[in-house]
């Protein structure tokens, strides 16, 4: 049996450009993973201990919340980090102003996102050679998913938000 101790708090958006790198663009250089409008996003990081080990980004455009730059550290995928990243902040008061949230998924990625109440809109189009489709969830109902670390983990100790 593997403890998992994960906590999730806000960060500055210069916590997040290393782990966005390292996970989504780690063969380009590190203005690729820089968002214009970072200083006026919500960041959230994922802590396991002292180590981040997840981020992602929320983008307020009311009463839309556009999530950006999600990002888990591969060892750590599928055990329900990113999920529960995006349940943690649709549950801040900040994201409880809007009625949805949308990102431009990886395409394979989407199932992903489909699990936590997003659907799938349009058409497949391409960024930077990376296939993508737009999903959008309700806040509401990604904000009532409860907190837990997926089935991967025989057991683990309730997340400290």
């Amino acid at each position: 049996m593997r403890e998992l101790e994960i906590s999730f708090r806000s960060i500055p958006a210069t916590l997040t450009y290393g782990l966005r790198q390292q996970v989504l663009w780690p063969d380009s250089p590190i203005e690729r993973v820089m968002v214009p409008e970072d200083h006026q996003a919500l960041h959230i990081g994922a802590y396991e201990g002292d180590n981040l080990i997840g981020v992602g980004s929320f983008f307020f455009d009311l009463p839309s919340v556009r999530l950006r730059k999600l990002a888990v550290l591969p060892e750590k995928q599928g055990c329900g980090i990113g999920s529960n990243l995006i349940r943690y902040a649709a549950n801040q008061p900040d994201l409880q102003k809007a009625d949805n949230i949308w990102c431009d998924a990886r395409e394979d990625a989407v199932a992903f996102y489909q699990r936590l109440s997003f659907k799938v809109e349009g058409d497949i189009f391409e960024k930077f050679g990376v296939n993508y489709q737009r999903a959008c969830a309700e806040i509401a109902a990604v904000a009532q998913q409860q907190l837990v670390i997926e089935e991967l983990l025989d057991a683990a100790p309730p997340l400290t938000p």
